[in-house]
Order: structure tokens, then C-alpha cells, then sequence
């Protein structure tokens, strides 16, 4: 961290003008930054904070590059000699700074991308330059049509736990951001850099005089508005430009060619939807969550209205109205005389007026008020109008700008916003049916095997009325609270329309009876047949393993076929299949459970949607989005996806409107382009087939090693990871286990691949991986993995991802973790260790390079850059967990608030949490 006379001059010069040479840009914004930050210590802490600081900053960095004395063991006695407040110092000073560098780094990101806009080509990985390749590769328009028509993108934010920061800090970081972009523009002169330079000051002394954890978890109703915040600052914008994307992409590749591009583009949210292990999520909540959503939708489309009437100024006498929209004037000036009063000076401008009843009538819909807008079908329908009557000669640019995106936006999002998925653990179902039934003289459910449970509730379903329970009051809270949520969601699709809750998805699926559930509950809460449709959750090993045989099972069921309609959705698990079968063994059963299910859907002749449960990290199926996409079976995808955006992935993906726009149009491109990934004959593909089992096998075989002994693996991570103090940490409102207590199987995914990633063993995302290639290696020789490696995009993603998870991990900082382990569960260590180091000989060997990740050296440079400061909160953290174990009751809540700032440090440093 440079000292505020090391930067480059004074405040207002200390970041040069921008240049040409884009690395040179970015560390000017980090030493800029970085001095500032240095300011504030020196202003606000204790004398000699600033300099133990920077020695302890370049004795990492001496470490790293083998010159430090005492190494890695003289470095950690440095940290033993530390107080507690020093500790903390430390702890909060490289917390903030690593805060800071990746503002910095999102920055840089946004400054090239600008760069690349302006380019004449289209930027890889763009919309444009996906369908300009279906173009080249003999797509004809016909062809490109039919994709297009089955066109289905729906991103889902969910309000899991991995987002490590403050909405405060996001805030300040804001702040941060917008005075970096500030100072990109060359205009502005000396004197307004300088106060740009002065303002970001204030934002790094704001940021730093806040602390990084909550005080208190947050209510759900707090992550609701966190996720609004996300909809309101960039997706309501970006998602029109989206859609302009890939019309102006078509009209380029294909011209003359007539294409419609219909609503393909829309948002899901579990926010306030997802119960499953959160008692805090009622129906209230959802009730709450969903007059929100609305009460965004409108806010916007009041905002496009006023932009819309200060531009459609159009008069008469240039432009003669149409019948038709006299027609819809004088309707309005009937409906709302009061109105129409106060605009009578614009009708010699009709569009204007036009536009001032259509804004009354979306101010009377937010109090429901019955001038109002019932639905956004008639907000639609008036655009229409409008556009229609503006279709003439010499017009277009009027129909074809705001008014155009305008209309896209109230088609896809609505007066709902966002689609909002129920979610429940399958064994809640069967506690209400099983309670509902018996108060009905039904009193064996429980014990009813699988085809008996799936023979009773489908002949209660086919039932033309189903008898909902007479007195509810003398039912269980948690069945009182299931069917008020279905009453909440059947008012709010009657409300706002269908779109506002259409899925229901069921955690821990197994069975279809777990699908007849919901069905039989919604029928409970009468809701009409097929307006939540019941969508299975695979997440386990043998529930993925057998997804063909339980697909054809449920389509075999009338209720369950008639709810689906010609849609088979399915959700596959990313989470928790990785913690139970390991990184390897999941990967491929995933795989293989989108193949079962693509078959399954051909041949029965219904469109396959899958939903993938994905996280940020790569143990939870994180990774680049683009090359994900391409790595799934083309015949599971066409033109399919939804998947869940979690944690600090929707802050990273979706914070700012250039890098959100960057990221949906490569998810976008991705998913046109999936087809004309290269088709393998069938007798590679069997030879793949065979390959992939015995490569899954091994690594199986290697993790079953890890989790031999469950209690000794749950008492390493307890005692070599900050896992229990993850599991404390106020994040979000759910809990960070199902059940009470710290078991493996009742312990959530997310703070199992956060807390390895802590402690820098990062074994969720790449454990197995090298038993698993050197099986292959063994019986098919290295040239065949290099083979596969090159040409099976699966098997690429497979490596690829995992050298991410490699280079952020670091096994002999893992090691130091390990000490604070007893010895019988230290011996674990050696089984991690080693299969690092073979995973890292095996990766190299796979990809014929000599280091990891050497297609992408501005990552592994980013990593090996940040290491030294990450080493320093990682030795932190070791010495806190070392005293907080050994610390009698009253001194444990000190070293836990430090423990809790090394936490958000280092998951900022690494630029990953769970």
C-alpha cells in the first residue's frame, strides 16, 4: 500500500490522464486509490499503523518471492506477536484495500469494453458477432427463425448467502466507482479532476470508517430490496438493449429477411419465494416481495411515459392523427374527466395527450384504483397504439427509440417484474398433505410406499372438486402458512397476471409423489388445475442418476402430464451433488442427467427445459457462463436455459450496466452457437462415454477416501477452517444449516465451499480431478487427454474450471490451516495434499502448458498480484482462529469480530465466497 507522498503528485494529478496502454490505466487508478486509502490510515489510526502496515505487505511479497528470512514460519510469528487491535487494524486496512482494487479492476473491465464498442467489428463473445458466425456457417434465415422461436433465457436471483459484503459498502463502493469513471473522461479540466479527486477521498474515508460485517442478519424484506436495487439500477435498462441486440444482429446477417423476436429474455427471482430451511420467508413475505416487484415495475414505466411525452411532441397539423388513436383519446376523456380537463391545452399535440392518460392510468394502477391499468396488457396495447399511429414516412426514428424500448420493457417485465419461483424441501409437502389428509379421515399417508402415494393423490386429483380444508385453524403453522402463500400467489396472479408466480420448485426431489404434492396443495388452497406448475429438484447422486426413468415416470401420470403441459422443466443441483460426490463424480452425473432427460423429451415428444442451480464458485458450478453453456449436451439445451445468479455473483454480473450487458449477451451468444458445436461420430462418442465413467469412477473412489470417516472430515473443517464462524456470519436470512447443529449432510452447500475456500485448500472445486485424469492418463496415454482436452468442450470446461479453483487455492498456506487441526484429523491434510499436487502435474499434462491457467495470463497474473496481500489476511486469520479456540468465553467475541473482517477480506482478495 503506497504512502500518500509515494503517489504521483498532487491529489489532483496523482492519476495521469488516460492513455492508450490499459494496464498502465489501471494501476494508476489502484496507486490513486490505494494513496487515498493510505490518507486515511495515517490520519485516523495510531502512529506507526501505516508503516507496520507496508512492512508486513512487503514482507508477503519478500515471502513469495523466496526472499523473506524464516519464510513462511517467520512470516506467521510476525502475526503471534500481534494484538488484537493490531490484528484488527491489519485485518480492516487490507480489507478495504482489496475492496478498493477490485472497483478498480470493474473499472478497467467497463474502460475496455467501451474501447471494443467502438470498434468497427463486432467484439467476440457479443450478440452480433454470435449470429454474424451462424451466418458464415450456412444458417439460413428459415433455420435461424425457428432457433430464435425457441429462444427461452431466464436468469433467477436468489438471495443465497455469498455475497460477503454490506449494502453500505456496495454503496460507498458505488461512489468509488462513479468517480473513477468520472475521471476516464478527458474533458473536464484541472480544477473539476480535483474535486472528482476530493469526492473519491470522501467516499475511501466513508468506506473505511464502516465496518464490514453486519451487526444483524438481514430480514428477508432487506434482501428483497437488495434485489430490487439490482432491477432498478441496471436490468430494467440493459434488457431492452438486449432485445435491440439481436434484432439489429439479424437484420445484418440476414437482410431484407423478416424476423420476429418475440419476449425470449425474462427475469426470474427466489427472493421471498425461497422457504426451503428459511423459517423467516412466510407468506407475508411473499405477499410483501410481490407488491414490491409491482410497485418497481410501475415506477419505471412512469419514468418512460414522462420521457415519451416530453419527446412525442408531434403536432397535428405536421403529423394528422389516425382514427384510430381519436378513437382511444376519446375513450380516455370519457373514463377520466378530471384528466382530460388538465391536458386540454395538448390536443394539438394527440401522442402528448395520448401519453398524459396513459400515465394517469399507471399512477391510478399502483393504488389499484379502477381507472387504472388492470394488467400490463392494456399499458401494452396503448404503446402499440401509439406506435402504430406513428408509422409513417419519415417517423421511424420515433417509433424505433425510447418507444421501442419502452414496449419491449412492459413485455417482459410486466406489472410482476420478475417471475417469482416457490421453493420448499419435498418432506414439508408431505407433513401438510399427510396432516390435510388425515383431518379428512385419511390417516396412512406416511406410511404408504411410493406407487400407493402416487395411486391415491392421483385419484383425489382427478377429482372435479377437490374439498379444501373446512377450518384451517386447526391445522400446524407450517401447513397454515403453505396454503396462505398459494392464497398470496393466487391473488397475485389474478393481480398482476400469470407471469407474477408460474413454478414451484421441489427441493430433494426423488419421487413424483413429491410433485402430486404441490399439486395436491395447491388444489388445497383452491387454485385451479395448472397454475403453479410442480418443478422437480435433482440434487442428490442417485436422484440424477435415475432423472430418465423419473422423467418418464411423471409424464406418465396424468395430473402431473396435464400441469406440465408440453414443457418438462428440471432443475439439476449443483451444490449439494458437489459436497456429496465431489467435484468430478458431479460434473458427470449432471451431464448425464441432461442426456437421460433430452432423450426422455424427444422421444415423448415435450420441449425440455432445464434449470441449472448454480453458484458463484466453481465446487457449486460457477465458472465463465459462456464456455458453461457450450460444455452442455447440445440436445439439453436448444435454446434453452434458466439458472439461478447467487450471492456476489448478481453484485458482480449485474452491478453496472455495461459489464451486465457484456455478460447477457455472451450467455446469449453462447446459447445460439451451442449448435454448431462439433457433433462427435458414434464411435467417439462411446469412446468418450467409456472414458468419462472411468475417469468419474476414480475420482469417486478419491473423494469417498475424504468423506471415509464423516465425523473426522466434519472435525477438520471445523478445527482448519473458519467454518463455523462462515456459518455464524450474519449474510443473509436464511440459516446455514437445514437442521440444527454442524453434520455434513444437514450442512449447506454454500458455507462448506466458502469455508474451503478461506482456508485456501479450495477442495470443493477441484478434489478428484487428478485421480481422475490419470486414470484416463493410465489407460489411454497422455496424448488422448491433451486429444480431449482440445476438442470435447465438456472436458475442457471440466479442467478449465478447476485450474480457476486451483490457482486461488494454495495448499502451503493450507497448511498452516491444517495445524490448527489434532493430529488423527491433520492426517487429512496429506490425502488433500497429495491429490493437489497430482491434480496440478495431471491439469499440466492435460493442457500441455507450463503453469496453470496460461491461456489466461491477465488472470493468473490478477492472482499472483493479489497473493501477497491475501497471505497477509490469510496468517490474520490463522492466528485469530488459533486465540479464538484457545480464548476462555469473554474474550471470544472480540476475536470473532476480527475473524468476521478476515472473512470478507480475503473473499474480496480472492474475488469468490460461495
Amino acid at each position: 500500500m503506497k504512502k500518500p507522498e509515494e503517489t504521483d503528485g498532487a491529489p489532483g494529478r496523482s492519476r495521469p490522464a488516460p492513455t492508450s496502454e490499459p494496464i498502465g490505466e489501471l494501476d494508476a487508478d489502484v496507486r490513486l486509490l490505494g494513496g487515498l486509502l493510505g490518507e486515511t490510515l495515517r490520519d485516523r489510526e495510531a502512529p506507526g499503523t501505516l508503516e507496520r502496515i507496508d512492512e508486513l505487505r512487503h514482507a508477503a511479497v519478500a515471502l513469495r518471492a523466496g526472499r523473506l528470512e524464516g519464510g513462511r514460519d517467520g512470516f506467521a510469528a510476525r502475526f503471534a506477536a500481534l494484538s488484537l487491535d493490531e490484528l484488527d487494524g491489519v485485518a480492516h486496512a487490507f480489507t478495504q484495500l482489496f475492496h478498493l482494487v477490485n472497483a478498480a479492476e470493474e473499472q478497467h473491465r467497463i474502460r475496455v469494453l467501451r474501447r471494443r464498442d467502438r470498434k468497427e467489428a463486432p467484439p467476440d463473445g457479443s450478440v452480433a458477432a454470435a449470429v454474424a458466425e451462424l451466418a458464415r456457417a450456412g444458417v439460413s434465415a428459415d433455420e435461424m427463425r425457428a432457433q430464435v422461436a425457441r429462444l427461452f433465457v431466464m436468469p433467477v436471483l436468489t438471495a443465497h448467502p455469498t455475497e460477503a459484503r454490506r449494502r453500505t459498502l456496495l454503496d460507498h463502493l458505488a461512489e468509488v466507482s462513479q468517480g473513477l469513471d468520472q475521471l476516464d473522461d478527458p474533458r473536464p479540466g484541472a480544477r473539476a479532476r480535483r474535486a472528482i479527486v476530493d469526492r473519491l477521498r470522501e467516499a475511501v474515508c466513508a468506506l473505511y470508517c464502516t465496518e464490514e460485517a453486519r451487526t444483524v442478519r438481514p430480514t428477508p424484506l432487506d434482501e428483497v430490496r437488495a434485489g430490487l436495487h439490482v432491477f432498478e439500477r441496471t436490468l430494467l435498462s440493459v434488457t431492452p438493449q438486449i432485445y435491440r441486440a439481436l434484432e439489429d444482429a439479424l437484420a445484418a446477417s440476414w437482410p431484407g429477411e423478416p424476423f420476429t423476436v418475440g419476449p425470449f429474455l425474462r427475469w426470474g427471482t427466489w427472493i421471498g419465494g425461497d422457504r426451503d430451511g428459511n423459517p423467516h420467508v412466510t407468506a407475508e413475505v411473499t405477499r410483501a416481495a410481490l407488491e414490491r416487484q409491482r410497485r418497481v415495475a410501475l415506477a419505471r414505466y412512469l419514468e418512460d411515459v414522462a420521457a415519451l411525452g416530453r419527446e412525442l411532441s408531434v403536432s397535428a397539423r405536421r403529423r394528422p392523427p389516425p382514427p384510430e388513436l381519436l378513437a382511444s383519446l376519446a375513450i380516455d376523456r370519457d373514463r377520466l374527466p378530471e384528466v382530460a380537463a388538465r391536458v386540454r391545452r395538448y390536443q394539438s399535440e394527440p401522442w402528448r395527450e395520448k401519453l398524459w392518460f396513459m400515465r394517469a392510468r399507471l399512477e391510478a394502477a399502483r393504488g389499484r384504483a379502477e381507472a387504472g391499468y388492470p394488467d400490463a396488457r392494456g399499458y401494452l396495447d396503448d404503446l402499440d397504439l401509439l406506435s402504430r399511429s406513428l408509422a409513417a414516412p419519415g417517423m421511424a426514428p420515433l417509433v424505433g427509440g425510447r418507444l421501442r424500448d419502452a414496449r419491449r420493457r412492459a413485455e417482459v417485465f410486466g406489472f410482476h417484474l420478475a417471475s417469482m419461483d416457490l421453493r420448499q424441501h419435498a418432506r414439508v409437502h408431505e407433513a401438510a398433505v399427510a396432516e390435510l389428509l388425515a383431518s379428512g379421515g385419511v390417516e396412512s399417508y406416511a406410511g404408504l410406499d411410493e406407487p400407493e402415494r402416487a395411486l391415491l393423490l392421483s385419484r383425489l386429483l382427478e377429482r372435479p372438486g377437490l374439498e379444501p380444508p373446512r377450518d384451517r385453524a386447526q391445522l400446524s403453522p407450517p401447513t397454515r402458512d403453505l396454503l396462505a402463500t398459494l392464497d398470496v400467489v393466487g391473488r397475485a396472479r389474478r393481480d398482476t397476471g400469470p407471469e407474477a408466480c408460474e413454478r414451484y420448485v421441489v427441493s430433494f426431489t426423488s419421487a413424483p409423489s413429491d410433485l402430486l404434492e404441490v399439486l395436491f396443495l395447491c388444489r388445497a388452497a383452491r387454485l385451479a388445475p395448472g397454475e403453479l406448475r410442480p418443478v422437480p429438484l435433482l440434487e442428490q447422486l442417485q436422484d440424477l442418476d435415475s432423472a430418465g426413468p423419473f422423467a418418464e415416470r411423471v409424464l406418465d401420470l396424468p395430473p402431473l402430464a396435464a400441469a406440465i403441459g408440453d414443457e418438462l422443466e428440471v432443475m439439476i443441483g449443483y451444490s449439494d451433488s458437489g459436497k456429496q460426490a465431489g467435484y468430478v463424480a458431479s460434473a458427470v452425473a449432471l451431464k448425464r442427467a441432461q442426456e437421460a432427460l433430452a432423450e426422455v423429451a424427444e422421444r415423448r415428444g415435450v420441449t425440455l427445459t432445464i434449470f441449472h442451480g448454480r453458484g458463484g464458485a466453481i465446487g457449486r458450478g460457477g465458472g465463465p457462463a459462456g464456455r458453461s453453456i457450450c460444455a452442455q449436451p447440445a440436445e439439453a439445451l436448444r435454446g434453452r436455459l434458466r439458472v439461478t445468479e447467487q450471492g456476489e455473483t448478481i453484485t458482480a454480473r449485474y452491478g453496472r450496466p455495461e459489464i451486465a450487458r457484456r455478460d447477457l449477451e455472451q450467455m446469449l451468444g453462447a446459447l445460439l452457437t451451442a449448435s454448431l458445436v462439433e457433433r462427435p461420430p458414434a464411435k467417439e462418442t462411446q469412446a468418450r462415454a467409456a472414458t468419462l465413467s472411468r475417469a468419474s469412477s476414480a475420482a469417486h473412489r478419491a473423494y469417498d477416501r475424504l468423506l471415509e470417516d464423516q465425523a473426522r472430515l466434519v472435525a477438520y473443517a471445523i478445527a482448519a477452517t473458519p467454518i463455523e464462524e462462515v456459518a455464524e456470519l450474519p449474510l443473509a436470512s436464511r440459516p446455514s444449516t437445514r437442521r440444527p447443529g454442524l453434520s455434513l449432510e444437514d450442512l449447506r452447500a454454500i458455507p462448506w465451499v466458502f469455508s474451503w475456500a478461506q482456508s485456501r485448500h479450495g477442495v470443493p472445486g477441484w478434489f478428484g480431478l487428478g485421480s481422475a485424469l490419470e486414470a484416463v492418463a493410465k489407460d489411454e496415454g497422455a496424448a488422448r487427454l491433451r486429444e480431449l482436452y482440445q476438442r470435447w468442450p465438456f472436458f475442457r470446461a471440466l479442467v478449465d474450471n478447476a485450474q480457476i479453483a486451483l490457482v486461488r487455492a494454495d495448499i502451503e498456506v493450507a497448511s498452516f490451516y491444517a495445524r490448527l487441526a489434532a493430529l488423527p484429523e491433520r492426517e487429512l491434510f496429506g490425502l488433500i495434499r497429495d491429490e493437489h499436487r497430482r491434480t496440478v502435474e495431471r491439469v499440466l499434462e492435460a493442457t500441455g502448458a507450463g503453469e496453470l491457467l496460461a491461456a489466461w495470463p491477465t488472470i493468473a497474473r490478477t492472482v499472483e498480484r493479489r497473493n501477497p496481500s491475501v497471505d497477509v489476511l490469510s496468517h490474520a486469520q490463522i492466528e485469530l482462529l488459533a486465540r479464538l479456540r484457545a480464548a476462555p468465553p469473554e474474550a471470544r467475541e472480540r476475536i470473532r469480530e476480527i475473524l468476521f473482517i478476515t472473512i470478507n477480506g480475503i473473499a474480496a482478495g480472492l474475488q469468490t465466497a460461495g
